[in-house]
């Protein structure tokens, strides 16, 4: 038997269906309180194991030495240090906090900020404003399909290509000898 609760995001009630994520401790690292509130809110109807909540990065480095923490969302204008390079500390730590899933929220997406989290190591990139629906299904598809995670000199997160590569198996149609160099 499916299990039916009523979410209250931005005044309106949105139903959704429990999901058990027992398993996940989520780590809520956003510098507005009623955001953060709103994503605490929404992971315990979802039925997160465990969440905690930080204002700042000091805030979440200190609740990180605390607990092994498996989803963080992040504020891409986190105080002190900035989303994108604690996202980078994030990947640099030892542990399977390294390999967390990471949700970057950015209050005015553009270009170079979606630029500057994707190779920050993000799992995620979610614009605000934020809806139940929205967070529904990027955490459902997050979970369900991991992404391979990549460690590399240059770049340690998850591969960023949003799509799988098709191998092309037909006959070679283009001459070699016309190539480009």
């Amino acid at each position: 038997m499916k299990t039916l609760t009523i979410v209250l995001i931005n005044e309106a009630y949105v139903p959704t269906k429990v999901k058990k994520y027992a398993s996940l401790h989520a780590l809520i690292a956003l510098s507005n309180k009623q955001l953060s509130r709103t994503v605490w809110h929404f992971l315990k109807d979802q039925g997160i194991g465990s969440c905690q909540v930080a204002a700042t990065s000091e805030e979440a480095t200190s609740r990180m030495l605390q607990k092994k923490f498996s989803l963080i969302f992040v504020d891409y204008d986190l105080p002190n240090m900035g989303g994108v390079d604690f996202i980078r500390f994030l990947r640099m730590c030892d542990g399977p906090i390294s390999e967390a899933f990471v949700v970057m929220i950015i209050g005015a997406p553009n270009q170079n900020k979606v630029v500057a989290a994707r190779d920050g190591g993000v799992h995620e990139i979610l614009g605000l404003p934020l809806t139940a629906h929205l967070l529904d299904v990027r955490l459902s598809h997050m979970i369900s399909r991991p992404k391979p995670f990549i460690r590399r000199p240059s770049y340690t997160g998850p591969c960023r290509r949003r799509e799988n590569v098709r191998i092309y198996h037909g006959t070679e149609r283009r001459n070699p000898a016309q190539a480009i160099s």
